[in-house]
C-alpha cells in the first residue's frame, strides 16, 4: 500500500470488512456521526465498545465454565453483547450472539458452549479489526 493515503487504506479496509460480512451499514452510520466538533467520536465509540465487550466476554466465559449454567445471567450478557455489537455494525458477532441466546432459551448447555465458541471467534475478529481502524483514524 505504498503511496496510498491513510484515508484510502481505511476505506479499503472497511470495504473488505463489509465484503466479509464483519461489518454492516450500522458502522457507517456511527462513522458519519463524527464531526469537526467531535473529531474523536469514532475512536471513543470503538474504545468504549471494546472495553465493555472485554468485560462481558470475560464474565460470559467464566459463566460458561461453571458446572451449572446460570441461564438468566447469561441471557443478560448475551443480550448486551448482541445489542452493542449490532449498534456498532458488528453483524457477524451479533448473529453469533443470537445463536447463543437461542441455545440459552432452549437450556441446551452443549449447544451454548458450542455456539459461544463462535462468539469468541467473531469477537476476536471484530476486536482486531477495530484496533486496526483505530490506528487509521
Amino acid at each position: 500500500m505504498v503511496g496510498t493515503s491513510l484515508e484510502q487504506q481505511l476505506r479499503n479496509f472497511l470495504r473488505s470488512m463489509h465484503d466479509q460480512g464483519i461489518l454492516d451499514h450500522n458502522f457507517e452510520n456511527v462513522r458519519r456521526l463524527q464531526t469537526q466538533g467531535n473529531p474523536q467520536f469514532l475512536t471513543e465509540v470503538i474504545t468504549m465498545f471494546i472495553n465493555d465487550a472485554d468485560v462481558s466476554m470475560a464474565e460470559t466465559t467464566r459463566l460458561m465454565n461453571e458446572p451449572e449454567l446460570d441461564y438468566e445471567t447469561l441471557t443478560s450478557y448475551l443480550h448486551q453483547l448482541r445489542g452493542s455489537s449490532a449498534s456498532i455494525g458488528g453483524c457477524r458477532m451479533a448473529v453469533a450472539c443470537r445463536d447463543v441466546r437461542q441455545a440459552i432459551d432452549a437450556r441446551d448447555k452443549a449447544r451454548c458452549l458450542e455456539t459461544f465458541e463462535r462468539v469468541k471467534q467473531e469477537y476476536q475478529t471484530l476486536r482486531s479489526s477495530f484496533n486496526n481502524i483505530l490506528q487509521c483514524v
